[in-house]
């Protein structure tokens, strides 16, 4: 079996995939996986990477999936314009992306979010694939791949997001949670003065704390 056997960042990937001639694939479409095992705790990148091309090599398979994506980036594995072996009736006119890890129970975080939604932007506007074009290994099994938390609504909400409003969203948290903190930083010590001058006066203590409740 032949692989690519490159690791790349997004900047590099985008480049790679600006130049790269699909033909004779020319893929319509893109089927999400995950690794399952080897978990992201598991994984070991460039031994992962051999240890899998050894695994499918027993199989008998000619090929596997296209790409591997995790924390530590984005590899080439199966060349982007020959079928791929990664999906059944999937494999036809398609790019077989696997995320590195488990996400029965979680969806992607980190890096590994970053880089598979930069590769699916990518890898749509490159060759024009839609949001319908976006498939799962389980419209072609039975499996729960690419795992039961990853759903299509969530990734195109993920995908089409407006990175300047998330941006903008996130600073306002801050700014808020800031605002808030000062607040009743403030309140608290406010009570404390007025606590000390009632202790002082003899008057019943009345607190004045801002919650989040």
């Amino acid at each position: 079996m032949n692989i690519v056997n490159k690791k790349l960042n997004i900047k590099e990937f985008e480049s790679y995939v600006n130049s790269f001639n699909f033909s004779p694939l020319n893929p319509s479409r893109i089927v999400l996986h995950h690794t399952w095992k080897p978990t992201t705790q598991e994984w070991q990148g460039q031994r992962s990477i051999n240890g899998l091309k050894s695994f499918y090599e027993g199989k008998g398979w000619p090929a596997g999936p296209h790409l591997f994506i995790g924390e530590d980036g984005i590899w080439l594995f199966s060349p982007m314009n020959i079928v791929g072996v990664h999906a059944g009736e999937g494999n036809t006119k398609s790019i077989g992306i696997e995320v590195v890890g488990d996400y029965d129970n979680q969806v992607w975080t980190g890096k590994t979010k970053d880089n598979v939604l930069a590769v699916l932007k990518i890898l749509k506007n490159k060759l024009n694939i839609k949001d319908n074009g976006i498939y799962f290994h389980r419209n072609f099994s039975t499996k729960s791949c690419p795992g039961n938390s990853i759903t299509k609504e969530w990734v195109l909400k993920e995908l089409n997001a407006d990175p300047g409003l998330e941006k903008a969203i996130e600073e306002a948290q801050k700014v808020y949670d800031q605002a808030l903190f000062d607040a009743n930083k403030s309140a608290n010590e406010l009570s404390k003065a007025q606590a000390s001058l009632a202790l002082l006066k003899g008057r019943p203590i009345k607190k004045y704390i801002i919650t989040t409740e």
